[in-house]
């Protein structure tokens, strides 16, 4: 049996997330100013107790002669080195507060290659919990309600929202008529028995991994299956394919958007009502973009994401590159929302072409001129060599693929030398993790 307390503690718990969810239908509107000032305030407390209780900081600090208020602003953040999952995997003890056992080790899906576990204590988790409501509200436009509705999420068991959940709702008292309603699902169950669960619940939204959600619809549409249309869906963890997003918001008439999240950091971003970029949790994470020499990027060009979780106090990762690749966007959201936003996702570090010269290109700058040719709607291509490449296209519905413009696209990208084979299938493979990799290379460490 839990202890007494058990029932206090649940009360207060409750009572401190509504407490902290209050302010969410205002963060996104407010000034840059209000914005900063948050900021710094979350950045000066996590410092504070790195440099008391976190191995790794206390012992850069004191090797650097320096103090944490040394450290007034994010943007004095840049006088700690880069911290890579390298770094995290060769010793996690030193990033993690002992004394803390309050809160939930998390496990990654390991889609970089290798699971790994982040502690968190438990005022960041109620946190995380309350600032999803930002999303929520958005989400509103499309379903009518805040709350309340239903929601299928097909997800893998042992993902971390199946962690996060039940740790969530032990914890908490939720009124009836607040809380959702949730069915979750396999993404292995096979497409007839998915789509049958699915209308049987009629959930209003369907949140998934993108690349899943995104050939699943495309087989109900291609099939012509009946669907209980949900009024939106929401997908993460991996992209959604823009062929397979173009088909579900026109051929569907179903509204898709996009949340942007990591184990190392349980809110990033979310879409808004515009659809147009993820506005970031920047109030509660440091996000920059950088290149390879750690420098920071203007809007519009690729790099590397590097964020500073500035809530967790268990696992305390601050510059720490996270292995995604995007790029700021450029200019206000026609939302209104303040918050400063990525334009987009695209793709992983492990995602890079390699070419002989040393050099690296992003994925999605070769991806989208390859999937622009006629007759294919979704691809991956897996790097065999500097110029080999096996393409796995999965053609276009009515259309038979053009083969010789995709072998002119290759050549103009890769050269004429370029050698390619092309294996047409009817869906990308996921990894074991369940999600699919746009890039795939088998030429080995760098």
């Amino acid at each position: 049996m839990p202890p007494k307390s058990f029932g206090l503690e649940r009360l207060a718990w409750t009572a401190r997330t509504a407490w902290w969810s209050l302010p969410e239908h205002s963060i996104p509107w407010r000034s840059a100013e209000e914005i900063e000032k948050a900021q710094t305030a979350c950045l000066r407390r996590i410092l504070q107790h790195a440099a008391r209780h976190i191995a790794y900081y206390r012992d850069w600090l004191r090797a650097a002669g320096a103090a944490p208020e040394d450290i007034r602003s994010v943007d004095d953040l840049r006088r700690l080195p880069l911290i890579s999952k390298r770094d995290y995997d060769a010793a996690p003890e030193r990033f993690v507060d002992p004394g803390i056992r309050d809160g939930l080790a998390i496990e990654s899906s390991g889609t970089s290659g290798r699971a790994r576990t982040i502690r968190y204590d438990a005022e960041a988790l109620f946190r995380a919990l309350a600032s999803g409501r930002r999303q929520r509200l958005a989400l509103r436009e499309f379903v009518g309600k805040e709350s309340g509705y239903r929601e299928a999420v097909v997800h893998r068991d042992g993902s971390v929202s199946r962690q996060l959940r039940p740790w969530w709702e032990a914890r908490l008292i939720c009124p009836p008529g607040i809380e959702l309603k949730r069915c979750w699902l396999s993404p292995l169950l096979p497409y007839p028995t998915l789509l049958e669960k699915l209308n049987a619940f009629r959930p209003e939204v369907i949140r998934g991994y993108g690349s899943h959600l995104g050939a699943f619809f495309r087989w109900v549409a291609w099939q012509g299956q009946r669907l209980e249309k949900p009024r939106a869906i929401v997908y993460g963890a991996d992209a959604m394919s823009g062929a397979d997003r173009r088909l579900i918001e026109t051929e569907l008439n179903i509204p898709v958007l996009s949340t942007y999240q990591a184990v190392e950091a349980l809110r990033l971003g979310f879409e808004c009502e515009q659809r147009d970029g993820f506005h970031l949790f920047v109030d509660q994470v440091d996000v920059r973009i950088v290149d390879a020499n750690g420098c920071d990027l203007p809007a519009g060009t690729p790099g590397e994401v590097v964020i500073s979780n500035l809530t967790n106090r268990a696992s305390v990762l601050l510059n720490y590159r996270l292995g995604d690749v995007a790029r700021w966007a450029a200019g206000s959201c026609p939302c209104g929302r303040t918050l400063p936003r990525l334009a987009g996702l695209e793709g992983r570090t492990q995602d890079l072409i390699r070419r002989r010269d040393g050099s690296q290109w992003a994925a999605s700058a070769v991806l989208a001129r390859l999937q622009a040719v006629a007759g294919i709607h979704q691809l991956q291509l897996v790097q065999e060599d500097f110029d080999a490449f096996l393409i796995r296209l999965v053609p276009a519905r009515h259309t038979e693929p053009d083969a010789a413009e995709l072998r002119a696209k290759m050549e103009e990208i890769f050269g004429p030398a370029v050698r390619m084979v092309v294996e047409r299938v009817e869906a990308i493979e996921a990894e074991p993790n369940g999600k699919v990799k746009s890039v795939v290379c088998r030429m080995g460490a760098a």
